[in-house]
C-alpha cells in the first residue's frame, strides 16, 4: 500500500474512532512503527490529525459557548452518571470543594444519594440550595459578587474566603480536556475560583462527560496532571483511553 492511500485509511479510522494507536496501525497495516511514526508526523503538517505518546487524536475543536440553562439539558444522563462514579472516592464526613457549573447541579443529586453527613465548600449558589439543608450536610457557600448568569459567587471576596479553606478533595467541572492544550474552560469570571480550587487540596478530580474529550476552549485551567483523576462516562472511546493511559493518565468510568 502506497503511503498516500495509509494516510487516506488512518484519517477515515481518526473520523471513526477518534484516536488511533502506533501499536495498532502498524499491525494493520504491516509496516514498522517508524513509518508509521512518519505517516503522522505527515498528517499533523497537514492539519488532519494530532499526534501525542502512543498515537494520534482529531484535531481540537473550539466548543460553541452556551448558558448555563442550555448546558443543564445537554448529556444529562452522562453528567450524573459521571458524577455516581465520583462518589466512590468519597467517604461519609469528607470536606470537598465543589466547582460551579451544569455538571455542579448532577454531583450535588449524586451526594444526596449517596452521603447523609458531609461538608461541601461551594462558590455554586445551585450546589448551595441543593444541599443546605439535606440531613447533616454542612455547606460553606464563598459568596462575592454574584453573577447571574452562571448562578456563582465570584470576584475578590469569593476567592478571599476560598483562600482560607483546606478541602480533602477537591471536585473540578471544565468545559474541556486536551493532552495537548490541557484542562479548559470558556468562563472567566469563574476562572480565578477554578484555580484556587486547585490549589486547596491536594486530591483533584476532573470530572468531565465524554463529549468533553480531546476539545479545547479560551482558557487554560492547567496541565492534564497524571495526579489528578479523571471521571467520565462510558461513552468515552476505547481508543482514546488508550491513548491517556499511554500518556499515563488513568480515566475512570462507571464499567
Amino acid at each position: 500500500m502506497f503511503a498516500n492511500e495509509r494516510h487516506k485509511k488512518i484519517c477515515e479510522m481518526l473520523r471513526q474512532n477518534g484516536s488511533v494507536m502506533t501499536t495498532q496501525l502498524a499491525e494493520h497495516f504491516a509496516v514498522s512503527i517508524e513509518t508509521i511514526r512518519r505517516d503522522l508526523l505527515t498528517l499533523e503538517q497537514q492539519n488532519q490529525l494530532h499526534r501525542v505518546h502512543g498515537g494520534a487524536v482529531i484535531p481540537e475543536e473550539m466548543q460553541q459557548f452556551m448558558s448555563l440553562s442550555e448546558r443543564l439539558k445537554i448529556n444529562e444522563d452522562s453528567k450524573l452518571e459521571l458524577c455516581r462514579t465520583a462518589c466512590r472516592f468519597i467517604n461519609e464526613g469528607d470536606v470537598i470543594g465543589v466547582d460551579c457549573g451544569s455538571t455542579a447541579v448532577s454531583f450535588a443529586a449524586a451526594l444526596k444519594e449517596n452521603f447523609s453527613s458531609l461538608t461541601v465548600v461551594t462558590c455554586c449558589l445551585d450546589v448551595f440550595e441543593s444541599l443546605c439543608r439535606y440531613k447533616d450536610f454542612k455547606v460553606i457557600l464563598c459568596a462575592g459578587e454574584f453573577l447571574k448568569k452562571e448562578n456563582v459567587f465570584s470576584g475578590p471576596l469569593a476567592l478571599d474566603a476560598l483562600s482560607k479553606l483546606h478541602m480533602q478533595k477537591v471536585f473540578i467541572f471544565p468545559a474541556a480536556l486536551s493532552l495537548r492544550f490541557g484542562i479548559c474552560d470558556h468562563r472567566t469570571e469563574t476562572f480565578g475560583l477554578q484555580e484556587q480550587l486547585l490549589k486547596s487540596s491536594e486530591n483533584i478530580f476532573i470530572l468531565a462527560d465524554s463529549s468533553k474529550f480531546e476539545r479545547t476552549e479560551l482558557l487554560k485551567l492547567d496541565d492534564m496532571r497524571t495526579s489528578y483523576t479523571y471521571i467520565t462516562d462510558k461513552g468515552l472511546l476505547s481508543g482514546l483511553r488508550n491513548i491517556y493511559a499511554d500518556n499515563g493518565i488513568t480515566v475512570v468510568t462507571g464499567e
